[in-house]
């Protein structure tokens, strides 16, 4: 909502000349304006589309899905959502106005040619695809419907299907330069739009949850807490931060970890962490906080978050710190230094580098400077370039250009026009 805010008129912020800003805030602001060159080709118009995502448990693409959903939806579109019946998104999406397909996506003829029925008689004009078996499904439907197909590319695996699809939605650019590599995807077919996350959850959370989430963790006030999010699987590199613990606790002894994500204790990836905690004698120290509803509470809680990951497509985490108010660290990997500036809006470290990490938790603690500095400007760099209505209009202008460009139906309906 435009007006004025802090004694700033939002409609002047139009002109950089009138606007305040930080150079660290300009800097982030030209970068944006550099990455966003989506345009429609066309007016758009009312669009039938079908999301298809074949996930059980829940995870960055699922979530990613219900929230596009509810956007599209806002914006008038009539969306319909091909999932598994009984899982998360499936229940999630229950008393929204949507119609709910539900399918296994399994490739048998007689499943394909039941849901090839419904997208003729729903007229759907785009087929918008997450997760690989609904990838490939989506395919097999383009080819029996003649409905254009666009996938999103939530991470990097070398697969048939991708160059099948009329387009391809990279959700960063370091994923859209693999698809082009790897996979082979035409330049021209390929672009990316970040993916988003809800974040006026995380804006929302006040001090009194700081203060409560801290209790129910047994941190007292004077403890640093630092936080990991993510399932512990070893592209996380959870391995690389715990061998960093023993030299931040030598600056800082009373220090907790808080771990969030599901894990299983009988998988090899956890029982290796759990295995050198015991043997440094750092267990004390490490709070398994598993899967949890509320990670905007925890983000609160934190004085700062590590994301250590090996391997990271976008790192919607990293947004999610940002939108919390949470210092932040990140590895150089994939999609995370296209969110994260260093020594801007978080630190940047080398990927599988334990005195990396323990150095700039180090000195992020030490300084409250420096943590102020990065969290006003990753809360300005999260809005700019990460609203949900900004990044949903985008994949609307690609599900547009290219529902005109392949649809049978609305080419018919140019032609009488």
């Amino acid at each position: 909502m435009l007006g004025k805010q802090n004694g700033v008129d939002k409609k002047a912020c139009r002109d950089d000349s009138l606007c305040p800003k930080t150079p660290a805030q300009s800097k982030v602001r030209r970068t944006f304006r550099q990455w966003r060159r989506f345009a429609p080709l066309s007016p758009r118009r009312h669009l039938r589309i079908l999301q298809l995502n074949s996930g059980r448990e829940v995870n960055g693409a699922i979530v990613y899905t219900h929230l596009l959903v509810q956007q599209l939806v806002e914006m008038g579109h009539e969306v319909s959502v091909l999932c598994r019946p009984g899982f998360w998104l499936w229940d999630k999406l229950n008393g929204m106005r949507v119609e709910r397909i539900g399918s296994s996506m399994n490739r048998h003829w007689g499943e394909l040619r039941r849901v090839s029925a419904i997208v003729r008689e729903r007229k759907i004009d785009v087929l918008h695809s997450h997760m690989s078996r609904a990838h490939m499904f989506g395919v097999l439907l383009k080819v029996m419907t003649g409905v254009p197909c666009v996938a999103t590319a939530h991470n990097r695996h070398i697969q048939l299907h991708w160059r099948w699809n009329d387009f391809v939605i990279a959700n960063s650019e370091a994923t859209r330069r693999f698809q082009i590599r790897m996979n082979r995807v035409p330049k021209d077919r390929i672009q990316t739009v970040y993916c988003f996350s809800d974040l006026q959850r995380f804006q929302a959370v006040g001090d009194s949850t700081r203060q409560a989430t801290r209790r129910e963790l047994g941190v007292s006030d004077d403890q640093p807490l630092l936080g990991v999010v993510g399932e512990v699987v070893s592209r996380k590199g959870h391995i690389h931060l715990f061998r960093a613990l023993p030299r931040i606790a030598e600056a800082f002894p009373n220090f907790k970890l808080a771990v969030l994500g599901r894990f299983k204790r009988d998988e090899a990836s956890t029982r290796q962490l759990r295995r050198f905690l015991y043997n440094r004698k750092l267990f004390q120290r490490v709070i398994w906080a598993g899967r949890r509803s509320n990670v905007p509470d925890f983000f609160a809680a934190m004085d700062a978050c590590v994301v250590p990951s090996i391997e990271e497509p976008l790192g919607l985490v990293a947004m999610e710190a940002h939108a919390a108010g949470t210092p932040l660290i990140v590895t150089n990997t994939g999609g995370l230094v296209e969110i994260v500036q260093d020594d801007v809006n978080g630190l940047v470290v080398p990927t599988k580098n334990p005195d990396a990490i323990a150095d700039a938790v180090i000195r992020l603690l030490n300084d409250r400077h420096l943590r102020d500095r990065l969290v006003e400007n990753g809360r300005f760099n999260v809005s700019e370039r990460f609203s949900p209505r900004l990044l949903t209009s985008q994949v609307l202008d690609v599900l547009q250009n290219v529902s005109l460009q392949k649809s049978p139906m609305l080419a018919r309906q140019r032609r009488s026009a």
